[in-house]
């Protein structure tokens, strides 16, 4: 609880010399958000106070309850990433086997088509070689008994002998194939009997994860412990997100050095054509991705879009003393997008209950930050157009599946104010 005290302390003190660094047109503005901002976290501070007050003597009995919560969270998130490998490992296998079936048909179609050629090779060999060779090619049963008659081949010609030689390799191919499906099929069971089990574990672990919830908000002091948490992991997540330019700014510098030692080496290596011009083409790469990352954002210019369509407010910015708008998706797992031409400027695992952060930085140093994502499918630094799917709902264990924690900061320092980011988006 100290060191969360300490955190808003530090926020608040920042913001105010932030206030005075101001000099841009926004001035007034930025100030205003600033001010809002800093009176939340005040207020925020307060209630944590009032929280730790109240709970008095109960509180380490119930932060060790918290803990338990946590624990079985943690073990939530496992069980979800074990039956999503073992989803995966079944869908693979079953592609595979209908890669396989599909091999087999065409084997079995092919070995028709040799069926037939043979059939009117031995009507050919009794025309033309005389009814007594013919016949005893004639009684074969089957490719198999074709084969072990093997001295009657001596009487085909090269161009028969062939069929006789692919139709073998068709066959072998054949079996082959099949035990392949037999091996696929058995893995094939396996794996969803495994997946039956993950599922078992993973709704033990749902029921005891919410059998904790459940008593804890049975007393107000379980309600007050589980808010203060909340509470204090926002301010911890509001304080990690940094200098988010510092990772851009690095890969620029970065990429400027790499630029600079081509070049130089590729100075030295005048009397090697091909390796100066290769040298020089790392420059050149290099120097191109550090003038794509140092390019300018520019906006789309008709606005904001939401995040998923049909998304509902659930709450704003200010309740509870929260700095983050929650939205309702209309279907669990939903894709997130982009609600702005932007920059990823930060990927972070913030845990079993809040799942992956992801920070867009756009231009007028504004940046949107999304929470409770599964693994993000875009890459750090990377630019993405309004609309891109950055990820899917669903990867905090404390939140439910299609609700999306939103936040909003103006400003790229550590110390700029998070706003409210429902106005953005047309509530």
């Amino acid at each position: 609880m100290l060191r969360v005290l300490l955190l808003i302390s530090v926020l608040t003190s920042g913001l105010a010399l932030a206030q005075v660094e101001l000099s841009s047109p926004e001035r007034q503005a930025l100030e205003q958000d600033q001010r809002r901002y800093q009176q939340l976290l005040e207020e925020r501070a307060a209630q944590l106070r009032g929280i730790e007050a109240a709970l008095g003597e109960t509180a380490a009995q119930l932060r060790r309850r918290l803990t338990e919560r946590d624990e079985v969270s943690a073990q939530l998130a496992q069980k979800r990433r074990e039956r999503d490998e073992v989803l995966a490992q079944i869908e693979a296998l079953t592609a595979e086997r209908t890669d396989t079936e599909a091999r087999i048909a065409e084997l079995n179609a092919r070995m028709s088509e040799l069926e037939v050629r043979v059939q009117d090779l031995l009507v050919s060999l009794y025309k033309q070689r005389g009814r007594r060779t013919a016949a005893g090619l004639a009684q074969s049963r089957s490719f198999h008994d074709l084969r072990v008659r093997n001295h009657y081949l001596g009487l085909l010609a090269e161009q028969d002998a062939a069929v006789i030689r692919e139709m073998d390799g068709v066959l072998t191919e054949l079996d082959a194939e099949r035990e392949r499906l037999a091996q696929q099929i058995a893995q094939l069971e396996q794996a969803e009997a495994e997946l039956a089990q993950a599922e078992a574990e993973l709704r033990s672990s749902q029921a005891r994860l919410a059998e904790i919830i459940e008593e804890l908000n049975a007393t107000q002091a379980g309600q007050m412990i589980q808010q203060e948490a909340l509470l204090e992991e926002q301010t911890r997540l509001e304080r990690s997100l940094g200098d988010v330019t510092n990772a851009l700014e690095a890969e620029i510098a970065r990429l400027r050095e790499e630029e600079r030692r081509a070049r130089e080496e590729a100075a030295r290596f005048a009397a090697d054509r091909a390796r100066q011009q290769e040298l020089q083409r790392q420059a050149d790469l290099a120097r191109a991705r550090a003038d794509a990352l140092a390019t300018p954002l520019v906006a789309n210019p008709g606005g904001f879009i939401r995040p998923f369509e049909n998304a509902e407010l659930l709450t704003r910015f200010g309740e509870g003393n929260n700095s983050y708008i929650a939205i309702r998706a209309p279907v669990p797992n939903a894709a997130v997008r982009a609600v702005q031409n932007g920059r990823v400027a930060a990927v972070t695992y913030m845990g079993a209950n809040l799942g992956y952060m992801l920070a867009l930085q756009h231009d007028d140093d504004l940046v949107t930050v999304y929470i409770n994502l599964r693994e993000p499918v875009v890459e750090p630094l990377q630019a993405v157009p309004q609309g891109t799917v950055l990820g899917y709902l669903g990867g905090g264990t404390l939140t439910r599946n299609d609700v999306l924690q939103f936040y909003a900061r103006r400003g790229l320092s550590g110390n700029s104010p998070f706003i409210d980011p429902a106005p953005l988006l047309g509530w």
